[in-house]
């Protein structure tokens, strides 16, 4: 007579780890999947003097459209630079409107109404007082002026202009560039695929620490859940810190594998996943209502993960580690209540 196999249903418990692994595991991924992502293709277009100056304001740093800059403005706002277009310049009070925008401009030229005009202008920072010079300013003039040879660019601006366009994640140069008596305008196909693969970046810079310590946290508690004795699952103190502080080894490792550049992230990565997976330990103590060592040991944390910011990083690091510390914080949230759950008397 053959027996049968029994299944046994998975627990909630069991459940609940496998998916903190699997998020854990995307988690962790997350930086170096928006790195290998960044691909941003740049278009090299022939421009000639009678071209809209606007494209040469688009692709040269030298070149700013005033005219985008006071669209939406009111006659009241313009009326300084029409007065410096009409005399050459103008000097005196300006509305807050147009100050803050003629204090972010840092150009040779403009381009207002179409034309192009060579740009002077001082701004105080105290008052609303500027002085603005503004002379019309030919067009071949100001792209022989604000061009540079191609053969002085890099390799990836002379395939564009070769070819028309590049692709890839390594940042080009945009500007204008002069190519056998003719001139390029090298720019970004789309502006907002950059912002768009720098958010990401962010993102992933932030979820990657997230990841590892909810990875840490899976393990730890994986390990201690199959453990033959069955006393052994419920979650103390002593081992939750175990669980915690494996939040170290899986932040090295994935550093070592998956990370290249400084090795100030050798102690930034592991300070930040530690925030996270320090959680655990805060459920116990939240679960057995210690209060005291439960507020001593999140000013630890906080102290060990600024600190190591601090260490790696100078005084610039208060910022940063802060902004990790609250990430983690927040994230470790997670953590917090599976430390509750799994210290409870089963």
């Amino acid at each position: 007579m053959v027996q049968g196999t029994s299944l046994t249903t998975p627990s909630l418990r069991t459940i609940a780890l496998l998916g903190l692994l699997v998020v854990g595991l995307g988690g962790s991924f997350a930086f170096h999947a928006a790195m290998t992502d960044m691909q941003v293709t740049y278009t090299a277009t022939a421009v000639q003097p009678g071209d809209d100056p606007k494209r040469v304001a688009e692709a040269s740093p030298s070149v700013t459209d005033l005219d985008g800059r006071l669209e939406d403005e009111s006659s009241e706002v313009r009326r300084p630079v029409e007065d410096a277009v009409q005399s050459g310049s103008y000097s005196g009070n300006v509305t807050p409107e147009l100050h803050i925008i003629l204090d972010g401009m840092d150009a040779e030229f403009v381009v207002y109404e179409e034309s192009y005009y060579r740009w002077n202008a001082t701004v105080d920072e105290d008052t609303t007082f500027v002085r603005v010079q503004m002379t019309p300013a030919d067009p071949r003039s100001v792209l022989e002026a604000v061009s540079t040879p191609s053969q002085s660019a890099s390799a990836n601006v002379r395939e564009a202009i070769d070819t028309g366009s590049v692709t890839g994640s390594n940042v080009v140069e945009r500007g204008i560039y002069r190519q056998d008596d003719t001139y390029y305008a090298v720019a970004p196909e789309n502006t907002g695929a950059i912002a768009a693969n720098l958010f990401e970046a962010f993102l992933g810079y932030v979820l990657t620490p997230v990841g590892r310590g909810y990875v840490a946290v899976g393990l730890g508690l994986v390990a201690y859940q199959y453990r033959e004795s069955f006393a052994d699952r419920v979650l103390t103190v002593r081992r939750a810190l175990v669980v915690a502080a494996l939040g170290i080894p899986v932040a090295l490792v994935g550093t070592t594998l998956f990370e290249s550049g400084s090795l100030t992230r050798f102690l930034t990565s592991p300070a930040s996943t530690f925030v996270v997976s320090a959680g655990v330990v805060a459920g116990v103590l939240t679960h057995q209502q210690r209060w005291g060592r439960l507020a001593g040991w999140t000013v630890l944390v906080c102290v060990l993960s600024v600190g190591a910011s601090v260490l790696a990083l100078g005084a610039v690091g208060v910022v940063f580690g802060g902004f990790r510390l609250l990430v983690g914080l927040g994230a470790g949230a997670v953590s917090l209540v599976f430390g509750v759950w799994f210290g409870l008397d089963r």
